[in-house]
């Protein structure tokens, strides 16, 4: 059997989910609601089910959804279907235990850099260029705290989790160039995208080779350690959370304009993309397929 969301294509609503179907050869059936007669169709003399059906249903998709219904990828949220936002479905003491641990890191840092930003104004092309010791900590640390969970991410999938070159294979599955996230603390500033272009390793990510430079030789390399470099790195932490754990992690409405970061920008998906749920069965992780 295979699994297949079906989608009108037309109306005020496009990419409207109209159901999902379990499909075989002679016989489809949808399963998002009561099973029942009404809802099982069997496949027309000289067609599949899955042709009966798309001939049966014109200005409207078949697609095959990339998971089974309670299928998940570990450490990756994605919209689930019937909802707006994305978010993670394992709910299990061990990740809540994790995302309540890096939420605190988060926020430890934004207080850091709060208090840089009462020294140092970030506005101006001079002040962002500005580095010192605090500023340092605060790039050093994000980036530890997003190396942290880059490996984690893939070790949940059996994959390599050495260097960027490795890192760099979530941000295709996670879609983290499309994160973008404005500051309601200092509105002058532009929005940050930290992953954009980011497509084969430290090269890509300038403030994530400033980290490494100040890491192993602030003598040389300290001007590297500037503010702009700690809002990027920072930056890019909030985006890993949100794209780990869910967009339920940035807040919303009037909340959120009383926030340090704000979520501007978030991941288009497919429905085909979707989380589906289980519909009575038991949530299963799946592997997810890196490229070599």
């Amino acid at each position: 059997m295979r699994y297949y969301i079906h989608v009108s294509n037309h109306g005020f609503e496009p990419n409207q989910v109209l159901g999902v179907w379990e499909i075989g050869d002679t016989m489809a059936k949808r399963i998002d609601v009561t099973d029942s007669d009404h809802n099982r169709f069997p496949a027309m003399l000289g067609r599949t089910a899955l042709e009966t059906l798309r001939f049966s249903n014109p200005g409207t998709t078949f697609d095959e959804l990339e998971l089974e219904p309670g299928e998940y990828y570990p450490g990756m949220a994605r919209p689930i279907l019937g909802e707006s936002q994305g978010r993670n479905p394992d709910h299990s003491v061990e990740a809540l235990g994790h995302r309540a641990s890096a939420s605190g890191q988060l926020h430890a840092l934004i207080q850091q850099l709060e208090q840089i930003c009462r020294v140092v104004h970030p506005r101006g092309e001079t002040n962002f260029k500005a580095y010192g010791h605090e500023i340092r900590n605060v790039l050093i640390l994000a980036c530890t705290e997003l190396e942290s969970q880059w490996k984690a991410i893939l070790g949940a999938h059996n994959a390599r989790a050495e260097n960027t070159t490795h890192y760099v294979k979530l941000c295709a599955a996670m879609k983290l160039t499309e994160y973008a996230v404005e500051f309601p603390y200092y509105p002058w500033m532009p929005e940050r995208r930290p992953f954009a272009g980011w497509q084969h390793g430290t090269k890509d990510l300038p403030w994530y080779g400033a980290y490494n430079d100040v890491k192993h030789n602030r003598d040389s390399n300290f001007p590297q350690a500037s503010l702009d470099n700690a809002f990027e790195a920072l930056t890019a932490f909030f985006i890993m959370l949100c794209a780990q754990y869910g967009w339920d992690f940035a807040l919303t409405g009037d909340a959120a304009a009383r926030a340090f970061f704000r979520l501007k920008a978030s991941p288009q998906w497919s429905p085909s993309e979707y989380y589906v749920p289980a519909y009575g069965g038991m949530l299963r992780e799946r592997i997810y397929s890196f490229p070599p």
